[in-house]
């Protein structure tokens, strides 16, 4: 028998039991139903709690420290213990499967001021590795570009040009209402300009202005202090998007030669310039020295990679401060859920199978002499079961079909109410909502492609499953007594 004729024949019996097969494909089409719309539900809660979670930061990127604490031991690691953050550590980590980039930070230890014309403002100066950070932080420039590696180039965060004060104008504006004041017998309180209000100053480009970071260290000559002044003359080259992270929000980011640098001017000891540079350092001084990052950031190739990313980096001796953290937390709690609804909504199913299974019993009995017939004709016992395997595979793969659309709709429907209802905003998962304002709208139910596949191929694996028992027993038929029966 070719496949065409026997294709042929099961769509012949289907349509001919058309009330049958489509109550049948009922049962499977709720059981469906239940199933794809009870995980989608559970899918779009999940990916709603994830994307809540990246408004606190990119999953994808982590802040790496040294352990200080064993949990699992009860017992602090001593310091000579202690993973350092060196070149050696940004080795390693490189080597870790699923890390794309190790992206060391060094910070200026004094506060650094910048200055664009009559402007200037308080920063952190950080030193950060361009060649590392270059490819993956240059979607996070809003203006101009990131850093190409020159020592005369920084590129600032969102807030830094909205800090910035014009002190000039200030001092004119404070002259002005204190002379007001004496001239209307001092009746008025003066108030110091940077108090006046708490207004934040008005933003403007900085992008492609020449400024000047201004350094300040102090030293001293016999026990009095005396101060020292440094101007480094750069360029800004590029702004940062605004983030929803406040710790780098006043951050001007350089080379990290350039803070190397700063660094060692500011912690120079101005007595030991003056004694003739004859002091020798001991030993131990030589090793405090030794050049150490203050912060390393790794940049993950993708999401799911994060959790395995963040064992190993535990296992290294390493602490990862990242709202990653909380993913495999999240990642369990919803696979349980999705167990627990997809087993409740499996019964409807398993309902529908016993319904195919009684359908296909029915259907031998009807059909008795015609499949003592197809024996007389040359029709093997393959043949026979192939042709019953097939009938109750279509009558699940039918009611799988129906059941998606039906899921497809409800979760529609869901979508909308939570929607319009505001259901979204009171399911956040305690993470608060997450994506910006440009981020695409979370969704209470999501169905995959994945999730739509597996849905089509198991209710026709289940019709199948439920065919071998009618199909055994139809071959089994002996040809005669089948021809003889009424």
């Amino acid at each position: 028998m070719k496949i065409i004729d026997s294709f042929r024949i099961v769509w012949r019996n289907l349509w001919r039991m058309k009330l049958r097969t489509a109550l049948t494909s009922v049962g499977v089409m709720i059981g469906t139903a239940a199933i794809v719309a009870m995980i989608a539900l559970s899918l779009g809660l999940k990916e709603s709690a994830v994307k809540s979670l990246e408004n606190f930061g990119n999953l994808t990127e982590m802040d790496v420290e040294p352990m200080y604490y064993i949990y699992e031991e009860d017992r602090m690691i001593p310091e000579d213990e202690r993973k350092k953050l060196n070149m050696e550590a940004v080795r390693e980590l490189k080597q870790i499967p699923g890390i794309a980039a190790v992206m060391p930070m060094k910070r200026l230890y004094e506060q650094a001021k910048l200055k664009v014309g009559r402007r200037e403002g308080y920063v952190e100066l950080i030193g950060v590795d361009v060649n590392e950070s270059a490819e993956y932080r240059k979607n996070d420039v809003e203006k101009g570009a990131y850093l190409s590696g020159s020592p005369q180039e920084i590129v600032v965060a969102y807030d830094v040009p909205r800090e910035m004060r014009d002190v000039e104008k200030e001092k004119r504006d404070a002259r002005r209402r204190n002379a007001d004041s004496n001239r209307s017998g001092g009746g008025g309180a003066f108030m110091p300009p940077d108090m006046g209000g708490g207004e934040q100053t008005a933003a403007f480009n900085l992008v492609d202005k020449a400024a000047t970071i201004v350094l300040t260290r102090e030293y001293r000559i016999d026990d009095e202090p005396k101060y020292e002044k440094k101007e480094v003359r750069v360029r800004v080259v590029g702004q940062l998007r605004q983030s929803e992270n406040r710790r780098y929000s006043s951050a001007v980011y350089a080379p990290l030669s350039v803070v190397k640098e700063l660094n060692d001017w500011v912690n120079r000891s101005r007595g030991d310039e003056g004694s003739g540079g004859n002091t020798r350092r001991t030993r131990e001084e030589a090793k405090k020295d030794k050049f150490e990052f203050d912060q390393m950031t790794v940049k993950v190739e993708s999401r799911e990679m994060v959790e395995s990313v963040v064992k190993a980096l535990k296992e290294k001796g390493y602490e990862v401060w990242s709202p990653a953290r909380e993913l495999e937390t999240i990642n369990k709690f919803f696979f349980v859920i999705q167990m627990v609804l997809g087993g409740i909504a499996a019964i409807s199913l398993l309902v529908a199978t016993i319904g195919i299974v009684n359908t296909m019993i029915m259907s031998i009995l009807e059909r008795t002499k015609e499949i003592g017939i197809m024996k007389v004709i040359g029709a093997t016992v393959l043949n026979i079961r192939w042709l019953f395997l097939m009938e109750s595979g279509f009558i699940g793969l039918i009611g799988g079909l129906a059941g998606l659309g039906m899921a497809w709709g409800a979760v529609e429907l869901v979508n909308y109410f939570g929607a319009s209802g505001g259901l979204l905003d009171g399911l956040n998962m305690g993470y608060g909502r997450g994506g910006g304002e440009e981020a695409e709208p979370s969704k209470l139910a999501v169905i995959p492609a994945w999730l739509a596949l597996f849905a089509i191929g198991f209710s026709f694996i289940i019709g199948l499953l439920a065919g071998i028992f009618p199909a055994i027993r139809a071959s089994r038929l002996s040809a005669l007594q089948a021809i003889r029966s009424e």
